[in-house]
């Protein structure tokens, strides 16, 4: 049987992006699927402030390259103590709801994350780290 026009886009929806920063590709169902390539904000020299969602999870996926997740507790602002988990390749990590995050990379990583699909900065809080904890944390990656 031969296809008709339009028909694998009746049964699937691609997505995928290239380009060096976060790009959401597919958005579904309540949730977002995006890609996250090296950029200045996930760069560790660039590294100054945490984001926490108080609207969903948030799940990462390194598929390519190394990568640092830095986790963060606190309730109104982040505070000690901290985390810096080297990824590894093709495990997921689940960052809970309103839990302080960032992601370190390399130039050459590639990572998958999976949101709500309103997740943005109306329901996000970003917070500055003083001087001597980024000092602190950067000490702990190896990119």
């Amino acid at each position: 049987m031969g296809q008709q026009p339009g028909e694998l886009e009746s049964l699937i929806e691609i997505g995928k992006s290239f380009a060096q920063t976060y790009q959401p590709v597919l958005d579904f169902a309540g949730w977002k699927v995006a890609m996250l390539r090296y950029f200045d904000v996930v760069a560790p020299e660039h590294f100054h402030r945490v984001e926490r969602h108080w609207n969903t999870n948030e799940v990462f996926i390194l598929t390519a390259g190394e990568a640092y997740l830095i986790v963060l507790a606190g309730d109104t602002r982040p505070h000690l103590p901290f985390f810096a988990l080297p990824m590894e390749l093709n495990v997921a990590y689940n960052v809970k709801q309103s839990v302080w995050h960032h992601v370190l990379m390399s130039p050459d990583a590639h990572i998958v994350l999976f949101e709500r699909s309103e997740t943005g900065p109306q329901s996000t809080d970003y917070a500055p780290l003083p001087d001597e904890l980024i000092a602190q944390i950067r000490a702990q990656i190896r990119l």
